[in-house]
């Protein structure tokens, strides 16, 4: 076999037993992974696992280096003594600017995982229906790091079950911290890990938690299950050595965790890529963006534009693993194909937010000590709202939340303590999800443009169901209030519209049979061998439950069934 390595325009290659001891790299160049979000990075461990050689393309862009050097020194600090300009600067001022919602956040002040440089890839200047990132870890920078699995009535319809991907789960944990813990949740939704660290709840959340364990059998019966959130972070029983070399434990419940941690205990990816780049595991090669892939022979040949050299490049790779994120694997692969013009459907999971208040008020919610990531899950189990199960995450007090907040007409009346006393230590927020099958969907399009790059064009495509699906599920907390020791504000519902979650794929969806623009159960789409598409792009349908968790195992599953090929 001969493998290649590629320089400038010209692919430069020799047979293994010729490759030059000054080419160390050019071993890696038999397995190619595009991206460093998820997907990827779950693809990547499951190939070097397994001893194989890997390199991945990435645009890599990073935080600018001014915020990098003030989240070095306060990586380096004691959290007590962080001085208050660099947090002020971390904070980013106005985190909703990109998209005047409160859940598309900046991360560290900076809005990096947004930028691009490789040439857009939509065809319109407008705000799009969401944001992909051309950043190093893609968007698992500014996530909200939840992990729930999929059930197994929820991924029915895929050529693929629950039983496949319990093993891929359990890998994706080797690697990726989690706080789950044995509750009432396990049973509907395994954990499938025994390593959960113990993250605390906030005490607001903590007094919903009890309300919810004294009215348990209640809400069970009415389909209302309920657990602490699992979100991968490093937590409070797990030590960790700052650069200092002073060990400490996890999360010091800062409440910064909204705007980025300055510690960096929310798992990114970035972090198990620089492990990997550290123990000499994958060849790394950064401001590359690929633009076609080609399948000839025994092999793929990638072509790409390196960004630093501004100069075409090209790589021949024995297999592709595609995890570049929905939108720019659309791209792609329908550049590939040379699939001009015609629609491709995307799937949605779509979102809607409830004020939630509770009947009992939690005094000093402002000075409390906590994290501020999602603190509880419910998941809903109805049939009159929907045939699959719907995902509810619960916020409590933030920081975070009061400066949303006081940008709104609200600011008026949280100006006096008594008020916002009051609103605070009552307040959580609902962040609801619904099943691709209640939810609205995408078209996506690839035009040739005048200057030669192709663009998508997305075009949301709106369902009154999922509004319908959406405002019966406040209705249904609204006749538990009782149990849930609170209720929410049903007409103050926010509807996101279709991708606005970010929980969106399905666009080369796996089949048994794969026809046009479909994918088989590696993810190889119909016309592209030895291609492996990663993302949620090849999900038949997207779950309520939390998509990161299953699109790792399912990266993982698919580079590690590809492997043995």
């Amino acid at each position: 076999m001969r493998v290649a390595l590629a320089t400038g325009r010209r692919l430069v290659s020799w047979s293994e037993d010729e490759i030059p001891d000054s080419q160390p790299e050019s071993r890696a160049c038999m397995f190619y992974v595009i991206g460093s979000g998820p997907a990827a990075i779950s693809a990547a461990v499951a190939l070097t696992s397994r001893g194989l050689p890997v390199t991945i393309l990435d645009a890599g862009r990073t935080l600018e280096r001014e915020k990098q050097e003030i989240l070095d020194r306060l990586g380096a600090l004691p959290h007590e003594q962080w001085p208050a300009a660099d947090l002020d600067t971390l904070r980013g001022g106005d985190q909703t600017k990109r998209q005047g919602s409160i859940h598309v956040k900046l991360t560290y002040g900076s809005d990096y995982p947004y930028a691009h440089e490789g040439g857009p890839l939509l065809d319109t200047d407008e705000e799009p229906p969401f944001h992909y990132s051309e950043a190093r870890g893609g968007l698992s920078n500014v996530w909200g790091a939840s992990q729930l699995p999929s059930r197994a009535e929820d991924i029915a319809d895929w050529p693929i079950g629950i039983g496949d991907l319990e093993p891929h789960y359990r890998a994706v944990f080797d690697f990726m911290p989690t706080t789950a813990q044995i509750d009432g949740l396990d049973s509907l939704l395994p954990t499938y890990t025994d390593r959960g660290q113990d993250l605390r709840p906030s005490r607001q959340a903590d007094e919903f938690l009890s309300d919810l364990e004294t009215n348990q059998k209640r809400l069970r019966r009415a389909g209302v299950h309920f657990g602490r959130s699992r979100v991968a972070v490093t937590g409070g029983n797990d030590e960790w050595r700052m650069p200092n070399d002073e060990t400490r434990s996890g999360c010091v419940y800062c409440g910064l965790c909204l705007y980025g941690c300055p510690y960096r205990l929310i798992y990114s990816t970035t972090s198990t890529l620089q492990r990997l780049i550290e123990e000499k595991k994958v060849t790394y090669l950064a401001r590359h963006v690929v633009e076609k892939l080609e399948p000839n022979g025994d092999g793929v040949t990638i072509f790409a534009r390196d960004l630093e050299r501004e100069e075409e490049v090209s790589f021949r790779a024995v297999r592709v693993f595609v995890g570049a994120g929905v939108l720019p694997t659309a791209w792609l692969t329908l550049r590939s194909l040379g699939a001009y013009d015609e629609a491709v459907e995307m799937l949605d999971s779509q979102y809607f937010i409830y004020p939630f208040f509770r009947f009992r008020r939690t005094p000093d919610v402002q000075s409390e000590a906590l994290h501020s990531l999602v603190q509880a899950f419910i998941e809903i189990d109805d049939p009159a709202i929907s045939r699959h199960l719907v995902h509810l995450e619960i916020f409590s007090y933030s920081d975070f939340l009061k400066r949303a907040l006081f940008a709104t007409p609200l600011r008026f009346f949280l100006r006096f303590p008594w008020i916002a006393e009051q609103m605070f230590g009552r307040l959580l927020v609902v962040q609801g999800f619904l099943h691709s099958r209640d939810s609205g969907r995408l078209r996506l399009m690839l035009h040739q443009n005048a200057t030669g790059r192709p663009r998508l064009h997305v075009e949301a495509q709106p369902s009154a169901h999922a509004w319908w699906s959406s405002l019966k599920a406040g209705l249904k907390l609204v006749a538990n209030a009782r149990s849930l020791g609170g209720a929410p504000v049903v007409p103050a519902m926010q509807f996101a519209e279709p991708g606005r979650s970010y929980h969106s794929g399905g666009t080369f969806p796996m089949r048994a049979k794969p026809g046009k623009f479909e994918t088989d159960t590696l993810g190889q789409p119909t016309g592209l061998e030895r291609v492996h598409l990663l993302d949620a792009s090849v999900f038949p349908s997207i779950p309520a439950t939390t998509i990161t968790l299953t699109v790792m195992a399912n990266a993982h599953r698919i580079a590690s069934q590809a492997a043995a090929l």
